[in-house]
């Protein structure tokens, strides 16, 4: 299993058992991070697809080049990778799937198959407000919220998910920097801060860094600064239930 960060790789692995890696360590120039895989497997899924460049998609099938590579995710809907091209589909096989697993709403839904139209309609742009505004919902201001460190808040950028840190600073969450053999990088701790493993303290996230993620409680999503309906279809399609979602707004 290949995944896009060593947090998702890990889960799926205590998921589904399966052995994983990341993105990175398949197509890194570093034979000692690549060769093992190419020696001691046949088949890579590759998840998340839309968060990996299509430079890179064929610099992975260049190097496994006698594989089995399955590659899975929610093209055109998701956020596009950082850096590099979108992933594009090309003359690969494609067979699609339309349960949406994650989702057990049907209000969820609803609004989540509305969004995935606009973005079909070429509506991509379209400003957040309305899109909330036309999915029954609103915004309320981030100092009347109440967060819990089980919770999950999304912003759009760097900026808003440092501010949030700030505020929540007394608060004990926190977001480990490596990998070790009891932590993972990109792993979330609530409660002390563990000794043996380099760590930060985080209440925030960016919604590019939740990509794949699954939220079991609120989901506060801060609208400022969010600019496609992509990214608000991907930070919304984080959770299972309507009644998670609570948007904000910081002043």
């Amino acid at each position: 299993f290949v995944a896009p960060s060593w947090k998702l790789a890990r889960n799926k692995k205590k998921e589904y058992g399966a052995n994983s890696t990341t993105f990175f360590h398949t197509i890194d120039k570093d034979p000692d991070k690549w060769r093992p895989l190419y020696n001691k497997y046949s088949v890579l899924v590759v998840d998340e697809i839309s968060m990996l460049s299509d430079e890179a998609k064929q610099d992975m099938i260049n190097r496994f080049d006698k594989h089995k590579i399955i590659f899975c995710g929610d093209l055109g809907y998701q956020l596009p990778p950082i850096d590099g091209e979108e992933f594009k589909i090309n003359k690969l096989p494609v067979f699609k799937h339309t349960t949406n697993y994650r989702c057990k709403c049907d209000k969820l839904e609803k609004r989540l198959l509305w969004l995935r139209s606009m973005i079909e309609k070429g509506m991509d742009n379209a400003p957040i407000d309305k899109m909330i505004t036309a999915m029954k919902m609103e915004a309320v201001s981030s100092d009347t919220i109440d967060y819990s460190v089980e919770d999950l808040i999304l912003c759009a950028t760097h900026e808003k998910k440092d501010t949030y840190t700030e505020k929540y600073k007394h608060l004990e969450k926190y977001s480990v920097k490596e990998n070790t053999r009891d932590y993972c990088n990109g792993e979330i701790i609530i409660g002390p801060k563990p000794k043996k493993v380099s760590c930060e303290l985080r209440h925030a996230f960016t919604i590019h860094a939740a990509q794949g993620e699954t939220c079991s409680h609120k989901l506060f999503i801060e609208v400022n600064k969010m600019k496609s309906v992509k990214m608000l279809y991907t930070a919304m399609s984080r959770c299972k239930y309507l009644d998670q979602i609570v948007f904000i707004r910081s002043d």
